[in-house]
């Protein structure tokens, strides 16, 4: 089901770039990004620091970093040529070039690794990866819906706070450059959240019937993710992730199995700073469940 926004003036960039904006924004964020990369010494960039088994282990998470990247520079090109006016079409084309920046640092991360290309893919489709979400975006040719489901919920849900932990996790382990990765996308990707938000803000406004078909979008698109955490098909590889670090946790090296109960209630969209955190929440208990391996998160 297709939604329109009738009134264009409702839709503003919450960021207020222009394409000059966008070259000077992007062209300090380049200079940063190279100042902490220059940072990293060579057998870190070498992954020299990093154990035998964390690199093992890191296989999945640098292609769901790098997979993930990919289809969003095809998904937001389709949105992009699609967007039903100017406003959205630039907010769209911008993430377009953040998506293959972040894409190329990616890549780099496989292959300063010294992964095979071979593989990539197979690690990406096993069972209990965002292939399967990411998938159903790359189906989709309506900008909206596009924008709703992959900035609005997924990237709103789960991006800033996953890259965080994910930054933070592989520092501790060695991996330098992987984390300075982590940090400078998710100073993009907030952007791509607050147009996203911005533009479901404008759509309810100019008609609140749009609400039932974004939160359908909603439902769907978490539904997604929630499929990850279930019947404990990631158990085995989070295991052996967190223990490629010399410290385990206390819990799991005394056996402990805590179930995690289930997330009480989908949350419901909108975008007052409490629904925001409500998504969140639900995302953070996915993420605990995949963690664990336990069934319980439905």
């Amino acid at each position: 089901m297709q939604i329109t926004l009738n009134d264009l003036s409702r839709f503003k960039d919450p960021a207020s770039l222009t394409w000059e904006r966008y070259v000077a924004l992007q062209a300090r964020e380049r200079e940063r990004y190279l100042a902490e990369r220059a940072t990293i010494p060579a057998e870190a960039m070498a992954y020299q620091t990093v154990s035998r088994r964390y690199l093992e282990r890191a296989v999945d998470q640098f292609a769901n970093n790098y997979y993930s990247e990919l289809s969003a520079t095809h998904y937001i090109a389709t949105a992009a040529a699609n967007a039903p006016f100017d406003e959205l079409k630039k907010c769209c084309l911008f993430q377009l070039a953040d998506e293959q920046r972040h894409l190329e640092m990616d890549r780099e991360v496989f292959e300063r690794a010294g992964i095979p290309e071979r593989n990539w893919l197979p690690a990406w489709e096993a069972p209990g990866t965002t292939c399967r979400f990411f998938r159903h975006v790359l189906e989709l040719d309506d900008t909206i819906e596009i924008l709703v489901k992959a900035n609005f919920v997924a990237e709103g849900a789960a991006g800033p706070g996953t890259f965080a932990v994910l930054a933070d996790g592989a520092e501790a382990r060695g991996d330098v450059f992987s984390a300075v990765n982590h940090r400078a996308r998710v100073r993009d990707e907030t952007r791509h959240i607050s147009f996203a938000r911005a533009l479901v803000r404008a759509l309810i406004e100019d008609d609140p019937s749009n609400l039932d078909v974004i939160q359908r979008w909603q439902d769907e698109s978490l539904q997604l993710f929630v499929e990850v955490a279930r019947s404990g098909e990631r158990r085995e590889w989070w295991e052996g992730f967190l223990a490629s670090t010399a410290t385990c946790a206390r819990d799991k090296s005394a056996g402990i199995r805590r179930e995690c109960p289930a997330p009480a209630e989908r949350p419901r969209v909108g975008t007052s700073p409490g629904r925001r955190r409500a998504r969140r929440r639900y995302a953070r208990r996915a993420r605990s469940c995949h963690r664990r391996g336990t069934p319980s998160c439905r």
